[in-house]
């Protein structure tokens, strides 16, 4: 059976979506993994933009990797030893708050000996190593300029017959 695997991102086209106040939620972006599990704090309070959407997207790429309930419990259901950290976003005019998880995946080398990289060192065609990615269905790639969190069809699947939100996938090649 052939393994398939995608690029989970952001929807930047969710019409009438939420915004933090202090934070543009398609701009740069920090990446942490489980490694750095140690330096984030517990819980975190962001504000959401009061003149900003009412749609929420289920995985919000900036400032950090953040996955609603439901994205962070399909995840686990599929990779062990998955850690979070709680985020909090308030919308202070309307008394109401929004809770998701700061996603911390392992980052493991898992690209393959016939992925092709531009001079400047960004993938051209990106190739995944079945025998290295063995289990696992989430993990960011250690070996790659691409840092988004890559999951399995199973992952995938599971998902949509959920209804994410705000959410694409981009299939990634696997060798």
């Amino acid at each position: 059976m052939r393994k398939r695997y995608f690029f989970m991102d952001q929807d930047t086209f969710l019409q009438d979506a939420i915004g933090l106040r202090d934070f543009d939620i398609y701009g740069k972006r920090h990446v942490f993994t489980m490694e750095d599990a140690g330096q984030i704090n517990d819980i975190t309070a962001l504000y959401l933009d009061e003149t900003a959407g009412e749609c929420a997207a289920d995985f919000i790429k900036s400032p950090v990797y953040m996955v609603s309930e439901m994205v962070f419990d399909v995840i686990d259901m599929y990779e062990d030893d998955l850690l979070r950290r709680k985020i909090v976003m308030i919308h202070k005019e309307e008394g109401r708050q929004l809770v998701y998880y700061h996603l911390l995946l392992r980052e493991m080398e898992m690209t393959h000996e016939l992925t092709e990289y531009y001079p400047n060192g960004m993938e051209k065609r990106l190739v995944l190593d079945s025998g290295k990615i063995a289990h696992h269905k989430a993990f960011l790639l250690a070996d790659s300029k691409v840092k988004l969190p890559v999951v399995s069809l199973e992952v995938v699947e599971s998902l949509l017959r959920r209804g994410v939100t705000g959410v694409t996938f981009q299939e990634v090649e696997v060798a």
